[in-house]
């Protein structure tokens, strides 16, 4: 018995022995593996505090961006309102000083038949409208033909026609003319214009002459009216 607790003693000093020099060998390289886990758990946890910090910080740059763009929305939305009250309070100023809207007071039209006529002088249509001002106002007066010449003979052809407006019988120098290089050719004819009045009772007729050869209206038609001054 007490050989084998001998042997028994022996055993375990010689497993511990060799423990221990496994542990004295080993040491450094098991401080070298736990210190470079140690590190590299440091380097990754480092990692992530820097990623979230470079998070966190586009994230306070995109709500910066946000708000500044907010505040520059809100001041356009702002400048915007004030150009509407400037417009809207000069557009009273203007319309309480100088109203643009005039009344019209009467307004009267007519057609006219066939016209021939050979005068170098201005010959009555027999065409003619008659308007009533109560006061002071505009007459806007529209007139069209359609114009020809048949100059006789066609080598004299040239000719020019002449349509002047006439007032209460008098010229105003208010007139519209075409040129005819071909025989019995047809030019329309329009005369626009606004005359300003008193108040009274006003013939409006047109009138035509022609230079050569014979005019003729085969269409025409007057309109006048009447709107307050």
């Amino acid at each position: 018995m007490r050989k084998e607790h001998l042997l028994l003693f022996a055993i375990i000093g010689f497993f511990t022995a060799l423990i221990i020099f496994l542990i004295i060998f080993y040491k450094p390289a098991v401080l070298n593996v736990i210190s470079s886990s140690l590190d590299s758990n440091k380097n990754i946890a480092a990692e992530s505090d820097a990623d979230i910090i470079r998070s966190l910080n586009s994230k306070v740059k995109s709500l910066e961006n946000d708000v500044a763009l907010l505040s520059a929305e809100q001041n356009n939305q702002l400048a915007a309102i004030h150009d509407v009250e400037t417009y809207i309070s000069t557009s009273s100023a203007q319309s309480t000083t100088t109203p643009t809207i005039k009344s019209i007071i009467a307004v009267a039209s007519t057609k006219g038949s066939v016209f021939t006529t050979s005068s170098v002088n201005y010959t009555p249509m027999g065409i003619f409208v008659n308007v009533k001002c109560p006061k002071s106002c505009y007459l806007w007066i529209n007139f069209y033909s359609s114009s020809q010449n048949t100059g006789s003979p066609a080598s004299q052809q040239g000719y020019s026609n002449t349509y002047g407006l006439f007032l209460n019988e008098t010229d105003q120098s208010i007139y519209s003319q075409a040129n005819y290089p071909t025989v019995s050719s047809s030019i329309p004819i329009v005369l626009n214009t606004v005359i300003s009045v008193n108040a009274g009772i006003y013939t409006i007729d047109v009138r035509a002459k022609t230079s050569g050869g014979t005019l003729q209206s085969n269409v025409s038609s007057l309109q006048v009216m009447v709107i307050e001054r």
